[in-house]
């Protein structure tokens, strides 16, 4: 049924000479049909709402014209709110008025009135503001609409190759990352397990992943401007300590927050921490490629896997991959935020002792001695690195 046509039947069916001045209140409304009805239901909720909240004072009874007419508005907007859902004409009502109809339905009576419950709570009409309020409507393109844009190859891991795209639609490039045809079974699975664990990540320094294809085994992210390495290499020059620091800081933060979750990242590199840049020299962390995150009670890691990861423990190797812990992730970490701080990937001949002794701590061939989390590691940080 045609929406407007809907709407004037309806008003024929319920108009009320009285509603004049309560329909001042919908002159925003461009149908005409839709604005005196928002009017008269107005101001008939109004006067059955107080007529109500007298008869409970008195005998609690509440008559039964009234019980008829009060059901019949209740339709009334419920038929609307059904009709107008999908157009431009939806609408929805102001919720402590919502709330006291839903609770009417449940004792009116079409005879003989209706008996007002002991714990229906007092109402406060509105008299001089709307109660119904229009939805604002978007037209938004089919999710099932296919589009067509050229990807760019930019790189590889050892379970995908990654791809760049602008989406026209959003004026913005985004990131498609799709699994190698030779994966087998295992391999395909942590592929998949790095896409759900990230689209349970919720922070900021974390990439944020959008949709998963089963049928070709790639998934959709944001995109970055580029990896802290080549930040760093451009700029290592040129860039103060405070900066520096600020960058420091969000790693610390994602990798806090990752820990939290449960999850190591075993992953850790200078090509794997990415760079969002926004105006005023303010970049973004974003953490990404977890292919090799470690979950508790997972069986996808064998103590023969091989160990990745270009800043991780040699001594792995020897333990296996399978008894990575907290001081193997902060011994990565010591040796990312070493270099955030310096530009530098040689550890040795540190002059300055403090940064030599945040250093060594972190990379300790004993790992008991090691930091054994990123807040312990963010004390010995300050000590080292401190505010210029």
């Amino acid at each position: 049924m045609d929406s407007t046509y809907f709407l004037k039947i309806k008003l024929e069916e319920n108009r009320l000479e009285e509603a004049i001045k309560t329909e001042k209140l919908y002159n925003n409304i461009g149908n005409h049909y839709l604005k005196q009805l928002f009017a008269i239901m107005h101001q008939r909720f109004n006067v059955l709402f107080t007529f109500m909240q007298s008869k409970k004072q008195s005998n609690g009874h509440f008559n039964a014209s009234e019980s008829r007419e009060l059901l019949k508005l209740i339709k009334l907007y419920e038929d609307m709110q059904y009709v107008l859902k999908t157009t431009p004409l939806s609408f929805s009502l102001e919720d402590s008025y919502d709330s006291m109809l839903k609770s009417c339905k449940n004792f009116l009576r079409e005879s003989n009135g209706s008996e007002i419950p002991d714990n229906l709570p007092d109402f406060n009409i509105v008299e001089y503001d709307p109660i119904f309020h229009m939805y604002q409507i978007i037209s938004v393109p089919a999710a099932s609409k296919d589009y067509n844009f050229e990807l760019k190859f930019i790189g590889e891991g050892s379970y995908a190759k990654v791809f760049k795209y602008k989406d026209t639609f959003y004026d913005k490039f985004f990131i498609l990352k799709r699994a190698k045809n030779d994966l087998n079974e295992k391999e395909i699975s942590r592929f998949r397990l790095e896409f759900d664990i990230m689209k349970k990540l919720k922070s900021p320094y974390v990439m944020e992943v959008y949709r998963y294809d089963d049928a070709k085994n790639e998934y959709y992210m944001e995109h970055a401007d580029e990896t802290l390495y080549d930040f760093i290499k451009k700029n290592n020059s040129k860039l103060s300590v405070k900066r520096r620091r600020g960058i420091a800081y969000q790693i610390f933060k994602g990798f806090s927050y990752i820990h939290s979750q449960k999850y190591l990242h075993r992953d850790i590199s200078f090509t794997n921490i990415l760079l969002q840049h926004y105006d005023n020299e303010l970049s973004v962390v974003k953490i990404s490629d977890f292919g090799l995150v470690k979950v508790e009670h997972s069986n996808l890691t064998s103590f023969g896997s091989e160990v990745k990861g270009s800043l991780n423990d040699s001594n792995l190797q020897f333990v296996g991959f399978s008894n990575y812990n907290m001081e193997y992730e902060t011994f990565a970490l010591t040796r990312l935020i070493y270099y955030v701080m310096t530009g530098k990937y040689n550890l040795e001949n540190i002059k300055n002792e403090e940064i030599k002794n945040f250093v060594q701590k972190g990379i300790n061939p004993n790992i008991d001695y090691r930091y054994h989390s990123v807040i312990e590691m963010q004390v010995a940080f300050e000590k080292a690195f401190p505010k210029s």
